[in-house]
């Protein structure tokens, strides 16, 4: 049953990658889907098993290398925390598949869409289920390259290429300093098994730890798109949005969290460690509300609010509740998947498939269910009460406050404002497409229908709008209460138990601001869209003109990494091409040896020519000489062969 959940995704892929082209389209989507609602069964069975009956394994399947001291095996941890991350992997990828079974169907090359697909799914599996360190770099590098596959999906498109080699060279920076934090790992602890490293990590100097971890933030950083390493995000929203849906919901952007969740045995012995992770998570949730709150691409709006909920999740393990961060990390993987999909009926149902949504507008009447599906996911994302985001959103920002340390409160602060910033953009973005007054052509309109879309399509958006309102409430006790097994045996740090404080001690109010933080700026925002416009016209205000065009070119944070860091990259390794590849090493390693050999050889063979000759003369002028005079004296013969060379 485990290896069937773990390995039918990778069937999947192989199957529509390699007779995909024989099978047809029709029975190559069906197989695929398939394997991954098979997949989906049994990973259901697996975590009822884990968290009702405890019932908590390693499968080893081989072994893999033994180098030295060092020996790894081809193991899958099935604990608490791998389950609790696979659940929305899996969900999410299975619902996904088959909405793009109905998004993809008029494309000639679903064939090659599903294998990639189901490829990405397989690493995230092996990146969670892998027990040591070096099994979760190789998911983690097979989702970074299926990634690429997907968001360049549309080769053809130039905007579509750059922004898959974007998104990989990008990953490829953590990439790096994960391949050097996995090389400390060795040197310091001798091994890569998570068992292993968390139970010696007591025993290890804590600037070593230090150094260690700090190469982990910044490919989690990388992964998970926090400041400074975000660039690739939005670019990537040039990707299908079923891709859009699964990299950026439940899978890509969460492998980051999963790691540093997973090693937070080594966090909790590194407070720089825990520092880092904070101010990273703090500065990340504000720029990114900043920036979406006046972008005006629907999937780019969306995709910077996953910025912002992962930048929460960074928060919750800063202040050491990592219980809060996988919680989180689960709930936001069903709204957000569902505002995506929600996004691509809209962007399908308008015939030109524009994603500006300054030219939607008035789409209540003409799609009421996609309306539906994202007032709920939206609503969910600003923790309304009663519903998903509330029980696992709310609790963060409160807990930053309950945990009554300095930096604790500054984040506190920018967490609030983060989250009115939410509550801004996703009235905004409920406001422009669906109450806001038409602003397409009329022909947009006389054909604007959701019969436009396949009535599968709509199947897994109404099975996520149920999970994005009721899976917190079902699931709150389960990871948010102190007597479960999960925080007993995963988080039982004294450092921790700040929850309770947060629960008993804080004031009423400050649990209260969130939401009426929301419902203020919301009504607000909606009373200054309807009567008050003028004053949201940036060009009668320069400030306000400066500070629009500074959020909406995202700081110019890509200009200065383009001109700062990139081309200066490149002229460096241009420089560094040109005097060190094929100047120095190249004069002195092969082209220096080639030049050497070929030089003495010419002298050698000169020489030999030479020489060749004037043997060849001798034994002729030798021969002759003994045949014309009989004489059998060599020394007579030599003198003799010599006078007749100089004459």
């Amino acid at each position: 049953m485990t290896n069937i959940m773990i390995f039918s995704s990778l069937f999947g892929t192989l199957f529509s990658g390699t007779t995909g082209r024989y099978m047809g389209v029709i029975y190559t989507r069906m197989f695929v889907f398939t394997t991954m609602f098979i997949s989906l069964m049994f990973t259901y069975l697996l975590y009822f098993n884990m968290m009702m009956l405890n019932d908590e394994y390693m499968l080893n399947m081989v072994n893999w290398l033994n180098v030295d001291y060092l020996t790894m095996n081809w193991n899958f941890l099935f604990d608490k925390m791998s389950m609790s991350v696979l659940i929305p992997i899996v969900t999410v990828s299975t619902l996904v598949h088959l909405y793009a079974m109905y998004y993809m169907s008029h494309d000639p090359h679903q064939q090659r869409f599903f294998s990639y697909l189901s490829l990405f799914t397989f690493g995230m599996i092996l990146t969670v289920m892998g027990d040591n360190l070096l099994m979760t770099f190789l998911g983690w590098e097979t989702i970074g390259v299926a990634s690429y596959l997907l968001i360049s999906f549309w080769y053809t498109r130039i905007n579509a290429a750059k922004s898959g080699l974007n998104s990989l060279l990008v990953n490829k920076i953590g990439d790096t300093f994960l391949v050097i934090g996995l090389g400390l790992t060795i040197n310091v602890f001798g091994s890569l098994n998570y068992h292993t490293i968390f139970s010696t990590s007591l025993y290890i100097d804590n600037d070593m730890l230090t150094i260690m971890l700090i190469c982990f933030i910044i490919a989690c950083s990388a992964k998970s798109v926090q400041f400074g390493l975000h660039t690739w995000l939005t670019n990537s929203m040039e990707g299908p949005t079923p891709v859009s849906s699964l990299t950026h919901a439940a899978c890509l952007v969460m492998a980051g969290v999963y790691l540093l969740i997973r090693c937070s045995y080594i966090i909790e012995y590194s407070p720089m460690a825990l520092l880092i992770i904070l101010t990273t998570g703090g500065v990340t949730t504000l720029m990114s509300g900043l920036i979406a709150m006046v972008s005006n691409d629907i999937k780019k709006i969306i995709a910077l609010s996953t910025m912002s909920q992962i930048s929460m999740m960074m928060l919750s393990m800063g202040i050491s509740s990592y219980n809060l961060a996988l919680f989180h990390l689960m709930c936001h993987s069903f709204f957000k998947a569902l505002t995506f999909m929600s996004a691509g009926t809209i962007i399908h149902s308008v015939l030109h498939q524009s994603q500006d949504i300054r030219t939607y507008g008035g789409y209540t009447k003409f799609l009421p269910l996609s309306y539906t599906c994202m007032l709920i996911a939206s609503l969910s994302l600003m923790a309304m009460p009663g519903l998903t985001g509330y029980y696992s959103k709310d609790i963060i920002i409160e807990s930053l406050y309950g945990n009554y340390t300095t930096s604790g409160f500054i984040m506190f602060w920018f967490t609030l404002l983060s989250a009115s910033l939410t509550s801004i953009y996703s009235i905004r973005l409920m406001y422009y497409m669906f109450y806001n007054t038409p602003n397409g052509p009329k022909y947009i309109y006389n054909n604007l229908s959701e019969g436009n879309n396949p009535f599968g399509m709509y199947v897994p958006m109404i099975m996520l709008a149920m999970f994005s309102m009721f899976a917190g409430y079902f699931l709150k006790d389960l990871y948010l209460g102190l007597g479960t097994p999960l925080y007993n045996n995963m988080f039982i740090l004294p450092n921790n138990l700040s929850i309770i404080d947060t629960e008993y001690s804080l004031n009423p109010m400050i649990k209260l601001t969130p939401l009426m933080l929301s419902i203020i700026l919301s009504t607000s925002l909606i009373i200054g869209y309807e009567y008050y416009y003028s004053y949201f016209f940036i060009y009668n205000n320069t400030m306000l003109s400066n500070m629009y065009w500074t959020f909406n070119q995202k700081y110019y944070y890509d200009q200065m990494f383009n001109n700062i860091s990139t081309r200066g990259m490149l002229s460096m390794s241009l420089t560094l091409d040109r005097y060190i590849d094929k100047g120095m090493l190249m004069n002195m390693g092969p082209m220096g040896l080639y030049n050497t050999l070929l030089y003495y050889a010419n002298k050698l063979n000169k020489l030999l020519f030479l020489n060749l000759g004037l043997i060849i003369e001798l034994i002729f002028l030798s021969l002759f000489l003994i045949m014309l005079f009989n004489i059998k004296d060599i020394n007579i013969i030599a003198m003799m062969t010599l006078v007749l060379m100089n004459m």
